[in-house]
């Protein structure tokens, strides 16, 4: 549940993961015009990971955070795997 009226919210990410551990994508960059903005956004997913794992393995939140932050920032340096736009103003 999103909220007490779920027509004031909408989705900027949509991210489902499948079987084999890939995921996909959908962006809706048009609804969020500042990266910084954005990268705040994506801050507080990783927050909310962070307190969903922990909650769920019993594990220190903020051991949870670091080793999100640390899987990411690997993630972000090693750029090689390719995406590929579907549709303009998302990333599918």
């Amino acid at each position: 549940m999103m909220g007490e009226n779920d027509e004031d919210w909408d989705y900027l990410i949509q991210a489902p993961i499948g079987a084999d551990g890939r995921s996909r994508m959908k962006i809706a960059a048009y609804k969020m015009e500042d990266p910084y903005t954005f990268g705040r956004f994506l801050g507080d997913i990783v927050r909310h990971g962070a307190l969903a794992y922990a909650t769920t393995w019993s594990v220190d939140e903020n051991e949870a955070i670091e080793r999100i932050c640390e899987d990411l920032s690997d993630k972000l340096r090693l750029q090689d795997t390719p995406i590929k736009c579907e549709q303009p103003g998302s990333l599918d």
